[in-house]
């Protein structure tokens, strides 16, 4: 206790050395700054120690203090517990020792669910399944688990074993599964593969250490299947390893071209990333699809392609994170995640939203890093400090009110290993028009219901009635107005039965052919895929996107 307290008042002098010194005159300034209010700090401990009313843990004491110093900085430094620390190990590395599958909390019930088992994992070696409902993970009861105090129980060191109890739709009996774990990869690369001859997808998810030469195995595997042009999907990507970002980099831009800059607070720490080798997919025309969930490490590749007009950027604003972090571990174990520098892309931008704290009051930024205009290699205005906005834009399509309700209770997912079960013979993802009516139907059977416009009234005209005394007179016409609305319901499925219908096939292949299968079956209905498709088929229009300069009159000029 006594070690662990101390480690925590060394991570408050650190802490108090960037929330106190703004600007500090010189080295000497910035110490004797740290000292007076460590030493404050000191005194405010000692005499709530020894006079306040009740105890004091001294650890929950000093790092209540810590993360009030740290709420004053940006959301990206914080600090991390031991528990917290190897999830960190696990997102710069990508490798833990466990079972290999991905779980959420599920149903009414809340229920512990197999989303998937990775592929040639030991849980799915077993037979696992998506959809499996894990009741027990060894001897202890999981009700009442979250996702967090699952992976808790089911990671430990490879060659030891877990046994699983499974609830599964179609059987009885709770079935069990004893599993040895080993050292699990998580990858960057989840997918690659062709669109169609010609034109090849690279998924990467993740910027850990193994990123550049999964993306090199699959750059060089597409290559050899007569790979013409490359999408690469950054979508939902939120960063990681800023080296890997850099080295993916390396793989796309000409030798020689600064890619990054990274700047901290003294300029001595300042750095400058070109490209060391000649990249191995250097002359192959490419699309980068983006979103609001690409960011950081994302962003970073992002913007390096567009500004050096090495491909054209597709979907989305990314998400506008242009911060670095730096992580300083602890002999006992915590580590602080601090934010030590900003990184430009090579047109000098910075695209890290303005402000740190608020969306309406700037609070920390410098002269320059206001939303401004730059230029790409070939001329092409960009703007920085809110995200990178991509070269042709197209907004991801959103459910409506019943789609909305689907995704959030789950119908999709549970409807379809019900589904599975009823026919275990089944070879495709389609849906016909016989499976939506079976999906309706299984609707209705669960009592599934979902608010239209005009129910909120509704309810509100019967509570008045009820206290007006005139809820009895009022009884056909609130019953006519309820048929109105299921008529409204009925509607609203017709209207949305594509999206439903995309969304059930997407989660019917995943089911039968795992994350490979999900993924291939979003090519033909992925409106930011075919967008890419098109320009990409089209090269006037792809060298066009990398020429043309807005004019002051707003018309195209080359």
């Amino acid at each position: 206790m006594r070690t662990r307290f101390w480690s925590l008042i060394l991570i408050l002098i650190l802490c108090a050395g960037m929330a106190y010194a703004a600007k500090p005159s010189s080295q000497d300034s910035l110490y004797e700054q740290i000292r007076r209010n460590i030493g404050i700090f000191g005194d405010v401990y000692r005499e709530i120690s020894i006079r306040y009313v009740d105890d004091i843990d001294p650890q929950k004491f000093v790092r209540a203090g810590i993360d009030g110093m740290l709420s004053t900085l940006d959301p990206y430094t914080v600090f991390i517990d031991e528990e917290g620390t190897e999830d960190l190990d696990l997102i710069t590395s990508g490798r833990y020792g466990g079972v290999g599958i991905e779980i959420g909390v599920r149903g009414r019930d809340k229920v512990l669910t197999v989303i998937s088992a990775m592929d040639d994992s030991p849980a799915q070696r077993v037979g696992i399944r998506s959809g499996d409902r894990i009741v027990k993970i060894d001897s202890l009861s999981t009700a009442g688990f979250s996702t967090s105090d699952a992976a808790r129980y089911l990671r430990g060191d490879p060659g030891t074993q877990v046994t699983l109890s499974i609830e599964r739709t179609g059987s009885s009996e709770p079935i069990e599964f004893l599993i040895t774990r080993r050292e699990i990869e998580l990858k960057d690369v989840p997918y690659y593969g062709f669109v169609k001859p010609g034109v090849g997808y690279v998924k990467l998810a993740h910027f850990s250490r193994g990123a550049p030469q999964e993306l090199d195995d699959a750059l060089t595997e597409l290559k050899k299947g007569g790979m013409t042009s490359l999408l690469l999907d950054l979508r939902g990507n939120p960063g990681g390893l800023l080296s890997s970002a850099v080295a993916v980099l390396q793989r796309f831009c000409p030798k020689g071209d600064a890619i990054l800059a990274v700047k901290g607070r003294h300029t001595d720490n300042d750095q400058v990333f070109k490209t060391q080798n000649e990249p191995l997919a250097g002359d192959i025309p490419m699309s980068v699809l983006v979103d609001g969930g690409s960011a950081s490490a994302s962003e970073i590749v992002a913007g390096a392609i567009q500004d050096l007009d090495r491909g054209v950027l597709i979907g989305e604003t990314t998400f506008g994170k242009g911060l670095v972090q730096s992580v300083v571990s602890f002999e006992t174990g915590e580590a602080l995640k601090l934010t030590t520098a900003k990184y430009y892309t090579p047109s000098g931008r910075l695209i890290q939203k303005v402000d740190y704290f608020h969306d309406d009051e700037g609070v920390v930024r410098g002269p320059s890093e206001v939303r401004e205009s730059f230029s790409t290699r070939n001329g092409r205005p960009v703007e920085g400090g809110g995200g990178i906005i991509p070269d042709r834009e197209i907004p991801a399509p959103q459910p409506g009110q019943l789609g909305t309700e689907l995704w959030r209770q789950g119908a999709f997912f549970d409807f379809v290993n019900e589904y599975r079960a009823r026919h275990p013979n089944l070879t495709s993802e389609h849906m016909d028009d016989a499976a939506l009516g079976e999906f309706r139907r299984w609707l209705d059977s669960t009592g599934f219901h979902f608010g239209t416009d005009g129910e909120a009234e509704l309810d509100s005209l019967r509570k008045l009635a009820a206290q007006a005394g005139v809820a009895d007179t009022l009884a056909a016409d609130f019953k006519h107005i309820e048929e109105f609305l299921d008529v409204i319901r009925a509607a609203q499925f017709i209207k949305e039965t594509p999206f439903i219908r995309r969304s059930l096939e997407g989660e019917l292949a995943a089911n039968l052919f795992g994350a490979r299968g999900r993924i291939e079956s979003s090519f033909a209905t992925d409106q930011v895929i075919q967008e890419a498709l098109r320009v990409l088929e089209n090269r006037d229009e792809y060298g066009k996107l990398l020429t043309t300069v807005k004019g002051t009159s707003g018309n195209d000029e080359r």
